[in-house]
């Protein structure tokens, strides 16, 4: 009998999870195998909350798993799978439920996710549950033709984070967030017109600048450590998607945030 408990009463360990999470996502979208130190660094950024979290364990194994992050009053869905021998009898549904059940009664206001625009079932299951599209997202790959920081300081994040948020008309979704990265070794470049980027081994968390010129500046310096991935762009920022695609950068994904507004039980 398959039972779904709170990863923090499931007497499991996040070994268990990581066997779990590798696969499950053996047949994903966009390949996912991340090694064990990896795959416990992410949970952690992203705030991963045992109590939060649930798993369906089956004869002693972890079958399917709602990794879930809590930070102030929201929840994140950091990840959901189901091994592939397990699909199909109801356990992500029952998983999420679980899940949602949790978050009301700590009195949470709010739970997120993404999902990537062709999963159908993780999105069919997610608007069965209540969530709803907020914004789409794009993530691109770019190798830069003329990596140049001639225009850009390089600096601390604590330098350019005013910066970034001063500039910026669109909020990062929740890896990408200050409170995720910012126990992160980052790389940080400001423009001297005002604006900012930052990231990290070629991963760009943030980017903001009110002058085009300067967002283009920014890109220029942040390749400068290799080639670059901005994953969650928001898509109705049509400057610097319009941009990458001019840099000659791939759109790669394209994602949906989703939200489900929880009740106040109080």
């Amino acid at each position: 009998m398959t039972r779904i408990v709170s990863f923090s009463e499931s007497g499991v360990d996040l070994g268990a999870l990581h066997c779990a999470m590798l696969a499950a996502f053996s047949d994903y979208i966009v390949p996912l195998q991340p090694d064990a130190d990896t795959f416990k660094a992410a949970l952690s950024s992203r705030g991963f909350d045992p109590a939060a979290s649930f798993v369906a364990v089956d004869d002693g194994e972890v079958v399917g798993f709602w990794n879930v992050a809590t930070r102030n009053t929201k929840r994140y869905l950091i990840g959901s799978g189901t091994r592939i021998g397990h699909r199909g009898r109801g356990l992500a549904s029952r998983l999420g439920m679980a899940a949602i059940r949790a978050a009301k009664n700590a009195g949470s206001e709010s739970f997120w996710l993404e999902v990537i625009e062709g999963n159908e079932g993780a999105e069919r299951l997610y608007r069965k549950l209540g969530f709803e599209v907020t914004r789409k997202l794009d993530c691109y790959r770019l190798d830069h033709p003329f990596p140049d920081p001639s225009a850009c300081e390089r600096t601390d994040f604590g330098t350019v984070a005013n910066a970034i948020q001063t500039n910026s008309t669109w909020k990062p979704t929740w890896q990408n967030a200050t409170e995720t990265i910012s126990g992160s070794p980052l790389t940080s470049f400001l423009h001297e017109k005002g604006g900012a980027i930052v990231g990290a081994s070629g991963l760009v968390h943030q980017i903001a600048a009110s002058d085009p010129s300067a967002l283009a500046d920014l890109l220029a310096a942040a390749a400068t450590v290799g080639s670059l991935t901005l994953v969650n762009v928001e898509s109705a920022d049509r400057v610097l998607c319009s941009l990458l695609q001019e840099l000659g950068a791939d759109r790669f994904i394209v994602q949906y945030e989703m939200r489900l507004s929880l009740p106040n039980l109080s």
